[in-house]
C-alpha cells in the first residue's frame, strides 16, 4: 500500500506540473496575445497532455517494455477527451443541479477526475507487477526500471 501511495504521489506532482503548464500557456496565450479563450485552452491543454505523458513516462510508472507507443498514446489521447467529458459533465451537475459555486464544483470534478486518471493511466502504461516491484524512491526514471521515455 506505501508503495502505491507513493506512486500517487508522484503522480499528483506530475498532475500539478502539468496544470501548470497548461494554465500559464492559456494565461499568456490569452491576456499577452489576445488568442480567443476557447482556442487558447485547446492549445494549452494538448500541449500539457504531451508533456503529461512523458513526465508520466518518467518518473510515476514503469512502462511495458512491450508496448506500442503510438498505440498507447492514442489511446491516452481517449483516455484524456474522457476524463474532460466527464470533468465537464461533474461541474455542469455540481452547479446547475445542486447550486454549488462553479469554484468549488471545479475543484469536485478535479478531485474525481483525478482517480479516475490515475486508474485509467495505471492500467494502460504499467507493465504489471511494476509497482510491487518499486520502491520508494529506487528506480524512478531509470532505464534499469524501465521508466525510461524512449
Amino acid at each position: 500500500m506505501r508503495r502505491l501511495l507513493w506512486q500517487f504521489a508522484r503522480f499528483l506532482v506530475v498532475g500539478l506540473v502539468s496544470f501548470a503548464f497548461d494554465y500559464g500557456l492559456f494565461f499568456v496565450l490569452y491576456h499577452y496575445f489576445g488568442v480567443q479563450y476557447v482556442v487558447a485552452s485547446t492549445i494549452s491543454f494538448s500541449l500539457s497532455l504531451v508533456l503529461n505523458y512523458i513526465l508520466t513516462l518518467r518518473f510515476v510508472f514503469d512502462a511495458r517494455r512491450d508496448r506500442n507507443i503510438v498505440k498507447e498514446f492514442a489511446i491516452y489521447i481517449g483516455l484524456n477527451i474522457v476524463a474532460l467529458g466527464l470533468n465537464q459533465l461533474i461541474l455542469f451537475l455540481t452547479v446547475d443541479s445542486l447550486g454549488v459555486s462553479p469554484l468549488v464544483g471545479k475543484l469536485i470534478a478535479t478531485a474525481v477526475v483525478l482517480v479516475y486518471n490515475f486508474i485509467s493511466r495505471k492500467l494502460l502504461i504499467e507493465r504489471p507487477g511494476a509497482a510491487a516491484s518499486r520502491t520508494a524512491g529506487d528506480g524512478i526514471g531509470t532505464p534499469e526500471a524501465g521508466s525510461s521515455p524512449s
